[in-house]
């Protein structure tokens, strides 16, 4: 199992950016003499929740040895606690960024499958709003959506007040993230 991280400029976001990559590319079965390693991967877009980082899945879940099992690259990026959406006021697109960008970036530097069918997107939280958001979106990229206890928050920017001391709930933060 390889575990990397890299970075690259991104156009959608005006900087550089980093980004973890699980690729089972080392991955080989010693008790079978007709093992061909394969050639392309099925691929997870895997984003983290707020206040996280590209190491959150692999420091508190297990998605390194289920992506071995299953023979699944993932690729985590970076939300920058902006829900992974466009922001054309700040000139960051987050959500082009996710959904054609970081796809074709990694398409052209790792052994990815280029199927629709076998490119899926799935995030927790803030993540899981950005899954479901760009999965709709960008639907001839991504096959399958995964949206774990998705930050679905947008009742609570109606009641929210520009003194409230804590992030998710200061008006301040939601319009700088949804306009």
């Amino acid at each position: 199992m390889a575990h990397l991280t890299c970075n690259f400029f991104s156009k959608s976001l005006m900087r550089t950016v980093d980004i973890t990559v699980i690729l089972p590319t080392d991955k080989f079965v010693a008790t079978d003499p007709h093992f061909k390693p394969q050639s392309t991967f099925k691929t997870l877009y895997l984003l983290h929740g707020i206040l996280g980082s590209t190491t959150d899945w692999i420091v508190g879940t297990r998605i390194a040895a289920w992506a071995a099992e299953k023979n699944l690259a993932v690729v985590m990026p970076s939300g920058e606690n902006k829900f992974y959406v466009d922001q054309p006021d700040h000139m960051e697109y987050f959500g082009e960024f996710i959904g054609q960008e970081l796809v074709d970036f990694t398409r052209r530097t790792f052994p990815l499958s280029s199927k629709r069918e076998d490119t899926f997107i799935g995030g927790l939280s803030m993540g899981g709003y950005g899954a479901l958001r760009n999965g709709l979106k960008y639907h001839d990229t991504f096959g399958s959506i995964v949206a774990l206890s998705s930050a679905l928050i947008l009742d609570d920017v109606y009641t929210s007040s520009y003194d409230n001391p804590n992030l998710i709930g200061n008006r301040h933060y939601y319009e700088s993230v949804f306009g």
